[in-house]
């Protein structure tokens, strides 16, 4: 139940978003830092989350920020981030982030939407695995994965 529409994520209209994020607190590259500029208090949440625990145990983890009128969900799904030509995202941990988000959208009844290759980018997941995950955890629940072309 996965539909691809072409655009920003942050201005679609769900009210339930959600990002890959690394459990250093850190959010300066990529999607994360447009999130971070546009809702501010999602970060300042975000890197106080981070400083409570051990980044160990934020893997896996998904936070629920308010944020104007929609939620914005952190989903911790790697552990160390970087430019180097390695694989950040881990796949188990993003896909437990991913049910968290899930469940919470199906209590919720909320339209819920991800960026199109969520953990591709920057942190170099391969999306033909993250994708199959995505289909396997929303084959009944509808999502929306934007992708940016600007």
């Amino acid at each position: 139940m996965i539909k691809i529409v072409e655009g920003d994520l942050l201005a679609g209209s769900e009210y339930l978003i959600g990002h890959q994020v690394n459990c250093q607190g850190a959010m300066g590259s990529g999607i994360a830092k447009q999130i971070r500029a546009r809702y501010p208090q999602v970060y300042d949440s975000y890197a106080a989350y981070c400083r409570a625990q051990k980044p160990e145990q934020l893997l896996g983890d998904c936070q629920f920020v308010e944020a104007d009128n929609r939620i914005v969900a952190n989903l911790f799904g790697q552990l160390h981030y970087g430019r180097q030509a390695k694989r950040y995202t881990d796949y188990e941990a993003l896909s437990r982030a991913l049910r968290t988000f899930k469940e919470y959208a199906q209590e919720t009844g909320a339209a819920c939407a991800l960026p199109y290759m969520i953990g591709c980018g920057l942190a170099n997941g391969e999306w033909h695995v993250v994708e199959n995950r995505l289909q396997d955890i929303f084959s009944d629940y509808p999502l929306t994965l934007y992708r940016y072309g600007g």
